[in-house]
């Protein structure tokens, strides 16, 4: 890397690939990898204003690229990174370097992030310390480090500065705008201050702004910076940096990256063998804490941390407008964000809330969350669901579920939705254009067909992650969460419709959630399947046990709990709670005829149009 350093400093752009190197990329193309490749410097010699004052006279972001840019330039994504990371997202430098890009399981030719579709861009932020523009770059006013002269930082000068990169790139438009922590505040930044450039925002495991805790983690990191003796108020040397804070700094902030759950896991109380110091390593997880610490003081700036953190700290998007609500009222990027359950840094409340706050602006705006113990990280790691979700977000269903839709019997194929039984009912109740919660959503099939028919809004709610993933694969907004909770969210006249569909016998309340629904919503439909069907009684009468069929697919053991519902059921309750049926369809055992003789004995099933008695 000397040379490509000495072109850097000469002021040219960095770009240069040997025979050899093209040759290896290939090679490991082939594979899935993205190859060898070499950072480039941006840099750009107009002044820069920074949002909370002071000027910087020019600026140089360091990035990579992937992939190639389409004739269109429509198919270009940023991804930004984390705190301590930088623009080595994928790939290697050499071939014998061993350790690949931080997000090389993720960037490459068929992966989630497919680099034979997309063209990928990762920058090193500005205010980072591995080759932009920051506390250790050059002040051209005194030719020193800027250490402490360097202006205060925030998230939107980070990407205020992309922006200059992408305007540099000939770019016109993002695809996409991704980022997990850190690089999720910037993608949030990104859909908020540029809502006409970026066409699709994935925000992972990332705030709108940061609670009292970890502003207090922070505060913990930067005083052991502080004060530790060689920090010198932030004029240190080379040879005698405060390294013995930056490493405490680093250790009490790796702790919060994980879980309880996963340091249990990964650790437990194992111990190491004494070394004889009194406060020596005693414990595996001493061990790993200190390496981390020592290794990071190796590759990280102390003065870049401190402004890193702060910058942080101060991303407020609630405080920007007034509310969260009134700042993202532009948006028109169609977003995702992914939380993570043991994520205890960036909470699941906290990742909810944006997209709690979106969904009621009516923008279209999903949540998923991913079930694992690793923490904050997560987004780090392997994970088939987690990766599998990136790709159907930003290309749509992808094999596994184009497979199981060709799987699905044909009256619920994607393309002829219109043969399922209930939403056929539903479809010629509904009236184009209308507002629709789809509660116990599924893979979303029945928002997509009236998307796409009748040009209705929808928004689907489901539990499950690999329901909440076909569901984004067709486009189709959804919110995975609890739906007793979800309903609580919602003010008044917030839908023309709720749908229930085959939903009311999984749920602990059902009569609250009707309550609640007839609140928020004109119109209220219940759909369930028929447990007094005549089949069903049949067997318990001969057999002695429940039927297994097509509907009830598992034993009794196997199956989540659930309440049947008979239509004798259902109407008791209905006029217990005073409510009235507006509409009924009752359709036989094949789910195709309607009829109207003895529907508790001969439905297979039922659709209601529920509302008050006045």
């Amino acid at each position: 890397m000397a040379n490509a350093e000495n072109e850097i400093r000469n002021g040219s752009i960095a770009n240069t690939m040997s025979i050899e190197k093209a040759d290896k990329e290939k090679t490991q193309e082939q594979h899935g990898e993205v190859g060898l490749v070499d950072w480039q410097d941006f840099e750009d010699n107009r002044p820069f204003e920074m949002e909370r004052g002071g000027i910087l006279p020019k600026i140089n972001l360091r990035f990579e690229t992937y992939g190639e840019l389409s004739p269109s330039k429509e198919n270009a994504i940023l991804i930004c990174h984390a705190l301590t990371g930088d623009h080595h997202c994928a790939g290697r430098y050499s071939d014998k370097e061993t350790k690949a890009g931080w997000w090389d399981k993720v960037v490459g030719p068929g992966k989630s992030i497919d680099t034979n579709k997309f063209f990928v861009i990762c920058s090193n932020s500005l205010g980072a310390c591995q080759g932009s523009t920051g506390p250790t770059s050059l002040n051209p006013d005194t030719g020193k480090p800027y250490g402490l002269d360097f202006p205060e930082l925030t998230i939107g000068d980070m990407v205020n500065a992309q922006r200059r990169l992408i305007e540099h790139l000939h770019l016109e438009s993002l695809y996409a705008v991704v980022g997990g922590s850190m690089g999720g505040m910037q993608a949030l930044q990104w859909i908020v201050s540029f809502p006409d450039f970026v066409k699709h925002g994935l925000i992972i495991a990332a705030t709108a702004s940061h609670n009292a805790q970890t502003i207090a983690f922070n505060e913990v990191g930067r005083a052991a910076i502080r004060d530790d003796p060689n920090w010198n108020q932030g004029n240190y040397r080379d040879d005698n940096r405060p390294e013995a804070g930056l490493a405490i700094a680093r250790m009490m902030a790796h702790i919060t990256y994980l879980s309880g759950e996963g340091m249990d896991r990964k650790f437990g109380r194992s111990k190491r063998k004494s070394t004889g110091e009194r406060f020596g390593v005693e414990f595996e997880v001493e061990s790993y804490l200190r390496h981390q610490g020592k290794t990071f003081v190796n590759r990280f700036d102390a003065n870049t941390y401190l402004n890193l953190t702060k910058a942080l700290d101060r991303f407020d998007l609630h405080d920007t407008n007034g509310s969260l609500d009134k700042t993202f009222e532009n948006i028109k990027s169609r977003t995702l964000v992914v939380g993570f359950t043991s994520d205890w840094l960036y909470t699941p409340k906290q990742n909810r809330e944006i997209v709690e706050s979106l969904q009621r602006l009516g923008k279209d705006a999903s949540y998923a969350e991913i079930d694992h113990d690793f923490g904050h990280d997560s987004f780090l790691l392997d994970s088939r669901k987690f990766h599998r979700l990136i790709k159907v977000f930003l290309e749509g269903a992808d094999e596994e579920e184009l497979q199981l839709q060709s799987s699905i019997p044909e009256k619920i194929t994607r393309t002829d939705a219109k043969k399922e039984s209930d939403f056929k009912v539903i479809d010629e109740w509904i009236a184009p254009t209308s507002q629709i919660l789809d509660l116990g959503c599924g893979r979303g099939i029945l928002l997509e067909h009236l998307a796409t028919g009748k040009q209705v809004k929808g928004l689907g709610v489901d539990l499950d992650i690999e329901k909440v993933i076909g569901c984004v694969s067709r486009k189709v907004p959804v919110y995975q969460g609890d739906i007793h909770s979800t309903l609580e969210r919602f003010e008044e006249n917030s839908f023309d419709w709720i749908v229930f569909s085959r939903t009311m016998e999984e749920l602990e309340r059902p009569g609250e959630a009707i309550d609640k629904s007839l609140n928020i919503a004109e119109r209220v439909v219940v759909s369930f399947v028929n447990y007094g069907y005549w089949l069903n009684r049949l067997h318990y009468l001969l057999k002695g046990c429940r039927i297994k069929n097509d509907v009830y697919d598992r034993s009794w053991h196997e199956r989540e709990p659930g309440n049947p519902i008979a239509i004798r059921d259902f109407e008791k309750f209905c006029e217990g709670e005073g409510l009235i049926a507006k509409r009924r369809i009752y359709l036989g055992g094949d789910w195709q005829r309607k009829i109207s003789f003895m529907p508790n004995l001969f439905a297979g099933v039922a659709i209601y149009e529920i509302a008050r008695k006045n």
